[in-house]
C-alpha cells in the first residue's frame, strides 16, 4: 500500500499514516511518501512509537519514501487519541526516566559535601546514611554518568525537539515537561554543589 502525504501540513501525515496502519494486517508493508521535514520526522517517530520498523529512501524530486512494516507489537489506540500527543508523551517519559538516573548519580557525586551538610542541618540521624569516604574515589564516575545522562536528556527535549508541529500537547505532556526541567536543574545544582557550598555557608 502506497500513501501519498506530499504537501500535507502537520499533523496530517501522521494521522493518515495511523489510519493506514490501523487498516493493515500484521507484518504488512506501508509505503509513505512525504516531502516536508516535519512530516518525515513525525512519521518516523510514530512508526517507532508503534513498534514498527521502517527504511528510508530519498527520491529524485527531494521527497522521502518511508517503507514501514507493521510489527507484531503495534499498539492500537482509540480514535479519540491524538498520535502526536502520544509521541510527545512517550519521548518526554523517556527523558524524565533518564533524568531520574542523572539525579541519583548527581546525588552520589555530591555526597562528599552533601552528606555533611545534611548532618549539620538535620542532626546526627543522617551521619550514617552514606559512607562518604568510600564514595569519594568514585566521584568522577558518578559525575561523568550524570553529565552524559543530562546531555542526552537535554538533546532529546531541547535540541532535537519532540514534534515540529503546532499541535497542543495534553496536560500530562506538559506536566512531564515541567518535571523534566525540575529534575534537570536540580541535578545540575547537585553536581555543582561542592563548588558553591562554601559560598552558601559563608566559608
Amino acid at each position: 500500500m502506497i500513501l501519498n502525504c506530499r504537501d500535507m501540513e502537520c499533523p496530517k501525515p501522521v494521522l493518515e499514516t495511523k489510519k493506514a496502519l490501523d487498516a493493515l494486517p500484521e507484518d504488512a508493508t506501508l509505503i509513505v511518501e512525504v516531502n516536508t521535514l516535519s512530516g518525515r520526522e513525525n512519521c518516523k517517530r510514530f512508526a517507532l512509537s508503534q513498534q514498527c520498523t521502517f527504511t528510508e529512501e530519498s527520491l529524485n524530486d527531494g521527497a522521502t519514501r518511508l517503507v514501514i512494516t507493521k510489527g507484531l507489537g503495534y499498539i492500537q489506540h482509540s480514535e479519540d487519541e491524538n498520535p502526536i500527543d502520544f509521541m510527545i508523551r512517550s519521548e518526554r517519559k523517556n527523558a524524565v526516566f533518564l533524568l531520574f538516573g542523572a539525579l541519583v548519580t548527581a546525588l552520589l557525586s555530591a555526597s562528599c559535601c552533601l552528606v555533611p551538610t545534611l548532618f549539620m542541618v538535620f542532626g546526627i540521624s543522617f551521619a550514617g546514611i552514606i559512607n562518604v569516604p568510600a564514595l569519594e574515589s568514585y566521584r568522577w564516575i558518578f559525575t561523568a554518568v550524570a553529565v552524559v545522562m543530562l546531555c542526552i536528556g537535554f538533546y532529546q527535549m531541547v535540541i532535537k525537539k519532540q514534534i515540529e508541529c503546532d499541535c497542543e500537547p495534553s496536560l500530562t505532556s506538559k506536566i512531564l515537561l515541567i518535571l523534566f526541567w525540575g529534575l534537570f536543574l536540580f541535578s545540575l545544582a547537585l553536581l555543582f554543589y561542592p563548588y558553591y557550598e562554601g559560598w552558601i555557608w559563608g566559608e
